[in-house]
Formats: C-alpha cells, structure tokens, sequence
C-alpha cells in the first residue's frame, strides 16, 4: 500500500524530509547521520517521495532536503523542488521548502535558482574561526571554514532570509556568544544554535556555556537598540511561547504523525535525524512502495519524567522533542539533565531579553514578536520595522485572553513567562 502522510488531516501540516544522500564532503565530529557513502536517492524514488508529500490532503506541506551533504545531489534537488513547486501551484497547496548545506558547494548561481524556486537555506557554521574549527573539518582532515565562510557570504550578498545553524558542543560551548556576535555582524539575520546532546558536558563546561548564551542576549539586545531586528532562535522560541501563554500543539513534535524522513533508498523514518545509515529496523516505518502505518511503540512520546511534572517551566518547555531525548538518554520520552538545564537556562535568558525591549517599547522588538502573532511582522535582519507596529498591536495578543495573568520577573510584558528556576544544577535521570 502506497503511504499517505497526514491522512484525513485537511488542516494540518505536512513535513517530508528528502535524504538526497548519504555522502559529505566534511567529516564533523558529532554527526548523528553515521558513516558517509555515495548512495544517492534515484529520480524515481525522489518522485514518489515528492509525491508523499502532497498524499494526505493537508492545507500546507514542508518539504525539506538533507544529507548527508544535499548539494552533492544538487541537480536532484532542483528537479525536486521544480516537481513540487509545480504540484502546489495545480493543486492550490500552500508549499515551504528549504535545505540545510554546509555551505561548501553554494555559490552564486546556485544562491539565485534556490531562491527562485523559493527554497530557504539553512547554513551550518558552527561560529568563529575557533568554534567552527573544534568539529567541522574537511573530510580527511584540514579545515572547512573559509569555504563554509564563502558560502555564508553568497548568502548574505544575495539580501534574501536565511539562517545559520550553529552546533554547540563541549568544545565550544563557551565560545556561543561570540559565535552570534560574529555571525550577526557578518549579516546573518538569524542564527540556530543546536544543543549536541549527545556529548556529556561537564558542570564547568555549562557554566561557560551560560555565560556565552548570556553574552549573546546582550549582542541580541544591542542590534534591537540600533533598530536592526535579529534572531536567535532559542531565545525566540521563549519569548513567542510566553506572549502565546504556552506551545501550541502545533509547536509540538511531529515525530511519525504528519511528519516523515524519506532515505536514499526509499525507506521512511519518523524523522532525519533517525535515518542514520539506514540499516537498523529500530524505528524504520516502511517503504514508499509499502507503508508500515505507526511508529507508536518505538517512539514513545514524553517526557515521563517524574521530575517534569511540577516544574514551572513545563509549559513551555521543548523537552517533548523525542530526538533530542534519545541522544541524551537513549529514550524518546525521557529527557536528560543538560536539556533541562538548558530549557531553564534559555528561559531566564529570554524573559531577561523580552523583558528590556518591552520597557524599552524597543519598535522592532514589538514589529518582530508581536507583529509574528498578526502575521504581519518583518524579516529578521530589516534595519527598520516594514510594518507600523503601535503599541495597541503589541496589546492584542494579551486582550484575546485576559484572564491569564502575567507571569514571574517579566511581568512588564503582556502575557510574560513564569520565573523559571536559574541554577545549573540539572536533574537526575534513572533509566
């Protein structure tokens, strides 16, 4: 039976991941992808994986390129997207698409067409000369930062939104804030920092950890001043969830429901991060040509842990990211120390980041985050806000429900965060 994806979910969302291949041209020390080799996804397999995508009837479908290195397979990536874009446009879908590259293989030329098929890019740069260098060499060793560093700046000369990806390890972890002071001078408009979980990060290496995230809410502060809107996303992802009064189910996880990886070979996860190599049958949903309807028993969703319940940050808390869990705790419904500690951590930072600019009533603050919830807000990196954000349209959110009243130290802000606890110490987690 061929899958289907979303099935009878008319207004939900669709997410399908293409792996075009399982190759890279760098060798980073924390890949979770596996070992890398050139088994690259067939014209045919990508067609019914393009295909999947539109199946289920959703009012919106995502479809994402990985790898591996997905420009290795570029021309499958534009014969994809050019499918896809042409299939959304016949059946009146609404249809995202973007790629996370390394950056080593994009240039101009390639920068233009991926814009013009409306293909977002996700950059993995890992910072500074020295953070990025700690664990994103060339394949067979050297290093890869002047030719990533050549790839962010196509990018940034091409004016267009995107964003970075920067992978916080032990080894750089306290190099985080000058890793965003870096990037946002160079001209990045938005910049991802994704927590290596899998590492064990000592109680020393959290602490530099915290200060670097400390130093990047001042630089984050300091562009808001100069009437520049920037992003980081785990600093949004606080400040959103509190002027919403929580996540909604939206937010949340998708893991196997109406999102699904599909690797090189056909064979569909619940997730990119799963696909691996793609030789373990642990969490292996099926075939495009032969659909294995759930995932249920192998991805558990959570957290369960008992120390979750009473926490007061549970409400917006991203522990429910199954991936996440199981590189820390080997479980997808269990949730680890150092992710607790950096919910936490990202939440103090935040509310302290959201709390100034809103004393402030800092104009691009209010464009960006309270314009996001009209669906009217500016692109990160405007110099200026591009839509008239009053401050009677910063209060609307706040109107909707008024019975919910203010939350913890940010309690100057419509609809601000509960004080979360500020230690280091983390949880202890019993498997």
């Amino acid at each position: 039976m061929r899958p289907t994806v979303g099935e009878n979910r008319e207004t939900s969302n669709v997410d399908v991941t293409l792996v075009l291949t399982h190759d890279c041209n760098l060798g980073c020390s924390y890949c979770y992808t596996g070992a890398k080799f050139s088994k690259r996804m067939t014209p045919e397999t990508a067609a019914k994986a393009v295909e999947l995508a539109f199946s289920g009837g959703a009012r919106e479908t995502q479809l994402s390129f990985f790898g591996g290195e997905p420009l290795l397979a570029y021309e499958q990536l534009v014969r994809s997207a050019t499918e896809a874009r042409a299939r959304a446009s016949a059946s009146g879908v609404g249809l995202k698409m973007s790629v996370t590259t390394n950056g080593t293989l994009l240039d101009a030329a390639r920068a233009r067409e991926l814009d013009a098929l409306g293909v977002y890019v996700a950059l993995s740069i890992d910072g500074t000369r020295e953070a990025h260098e700690s664990g994103r060499p060339l394949m067979g060793g050297g290093s890869s930062f002047e030719q990533v560093a050549r790839g962010l700046d196509v990018l940034v000369q091409r004016a267009v939104p995107f964003e970075t990806i920067s992978v916080v390890t032990p080894q750089n972890a306290h190099l985080v804030g000058e890793t965003v002071e870096f990037l946002f001078a160079a001209g990045v408009p938005r910049v991802g920092l994704n927590p290596c979980y899998e590492a064990a990060f000592t109680d020393e290496e959290l602490a530099g950890w915290e200060r670097g995230l400390e130093r990047a809410a001042d630089v984050m502060i300091d562009w808001y001043r100069k009437g520049r809107i920037v992003s980081v996303t785990v600093f949004d992802n606080k400040i959103l969830a509190a002027i919403k009064g929580g996540l909604a189910e939206g937010d949340k996880c998708s893991l196997g429901q109406t999102s699904v990886a599909v690797a090189p070979s056909g064979n569909l996860f619940p997730c990119e991060r799963l696909v691996a190599e793609d030789d373990s049958p642990e969490y292996l949903m099926g075939h495009l040509d032969d659909w294995k309807p759930s995932v249920e028993d192998n991805c558990a969703r959570g957290p369960v842990n008992a120390e979750c319940e009473p926490c007061g940050e549970r409400w917006r808390c991203g522990s429910f990211c199954a991936c996440s869990n199981r590189a820390e705790t080997g479980r997808t419904d269990l949730a680890g120390g150092t992710q607790c500690w950096h919910e936490r951590t990202t939440a103090r930072i935040a509310d302290r980041i959201a709390e100034t600019l809103w004393e402030e009533r800092n104009e691009p603050f209010i464009a960006w985050f309270y314009g996001r919830m009209a669906g009217a807000a500016p692109s990160p990196g405007a110099a200026e806000p591009t839509q008239e954000a009053t401050m009677e349209d910063a209060k609307q959110p706040a109107k909707e429900e008024a019975h919910v009243a203010p939350r913890g130290r940010a309690n100057a802000i419509p609809r601000a965060p509960r004080a979360p606890v500020t230690s280091r110490k983390r949880l202890v987690v019993v498997t």
